[in-house]
């Protein structure tokens, strides 16, 4: 059964009435919330387009993509489509997640139908497709392929019933430090809703220190605007990891999920001017202790920092970035 196209400009178009239902059927993080889908397509360097893919008229998924344009000047938004360009399909403001997902079973068969609707929607010079965060042995549709791999996706289980069944598994050096250290910053760190504990500005203020040393050169991004960030911290669905002195010094940011919580972002004031150090370490000790206190099956970590991930047991999941050519 073929899947009908419903093509959505976040910036323009109205909510669908099913959207949030079909959000949290698929179990879908609350970056995925309309509200912020539009926040985000603003602020955009890129027009967004969202789908939501039925089948009789039900939603059963989603795919969000970014209209590349070949002829945009870099770093300016561009509000017109253009005649040619790539479609690339990722997550909006989230590298951990991919940019398609469904309700129930996965349905990769109805992928065909959305790149056929969606080049008949924007015209012959859309013809090639990125797919970002591709795991191994994915089916996606497309005759001609570019496999790039990209930066592993790091997920920890935490299966134990106290913080001390992790330390049990970490090797005696960083058990010690780990535990040393978390005594010292026990009275300047706070774990909490975030609209409890920070505000957008100073998440605007780290992120942005934290992205201009990480931000990804395979997907072109800008800082997410103030707008966007009072909208993610306000809300019942994200976590703080918030250190504090004089003013904030660290800040971990935790979408919420039944499950598998996903690790937003980390930000730190360095040393030099008036940080502290070893709170990125400390900070996987407060993410580990919330989720096994919440009752969650695991963490996901996100992406970059591999090998430090790794060694606090955390799983590395190989992904790749899938050009499908026309």
């Amino acid at each position: 059964m073929n899947a009908t196209l419903q093509v959505l400009d976040p910036r323009h178009d109205p909510e669908p009435d099913d959207w949030e239902r079909l959000r949290l059927a698929a179990g879908q993080c609350v970056t995925w919330r309309y509200d912020l889908l539009r926040a985000y397509a603003w602020a955009a360097q890129a027009p967004v387009l969202v789908t939501v893919l039925r089948q009789d008229g039900v939603a059963v998924g989603a795919v969000s993509v970014s209209l590349r344009g070949i002829a945009r000047r870099r770093g300016v938004y561009a509000d017109r489509r253009g005649r040619v360009g790539v479609l690339d399909v990722h997550a909006p403001a989230n590298r951990s997640l991919k940019g398609w997902w469904f309700a129930g079973e996965q349905r990769p068969e109805l992928l065909r139908d959305y790149v056929g609707g969606i080049r008949r929607e924007l015209g012959p010079g859309w013809r090639s497709v990125v797919w970002r965060e591709v795991s191994d042995g994915e089916e996606l549709p497309g005759p001609a392929r570019l496999r790039l791999p990209t930066a592993p996706l790091a997920k920890l289980a935490v299966p134990w019933a106290d913080l001390d069944g992790w330390y049990g598994t970490l090797d005696r050096p960083r058990r010690d430090s780990l535990r040393r250290r978390a005594r010292g910053f026990e009275g300047i760190v706070r774990v909490g809703p975030a609209r409890e504990l920070v505000t957008a500005a100073e998440v605007a203020e780290l992120r942005a220190m934290n992205d201009l040393k990480y931000r990804s050169r395979l997907v072109p991004t800008a800082p997410l605007p103030l707008p966007y960030l009072e909208r993610l911290v306000g809300g019942d669905e994200v976590i703080a990891i918030a250190y504090r002195g004089r003013r904030l010094l660290g800040l971990s940011l935790i979408l919420d999920h039944p499950s598998w919580p996903v690790c937003l972002s980390w930000g730190a004031l360095a040393p030099e001017d008036g940080g502290r150090k070893h709170l990125y370490f400390d900070g996987y000790v407060r993410m580990v202790e919330w989720a096994i206190r919440a009752g969650k099956a695991g963490l996901v970590l996100g992406k970059g920092q591999a090998e430090v991930k790794s060694a606090i047991g955390a799983a590395l999941v190989p992904s790749s970035a899938l050009w499908a050519l026309p």
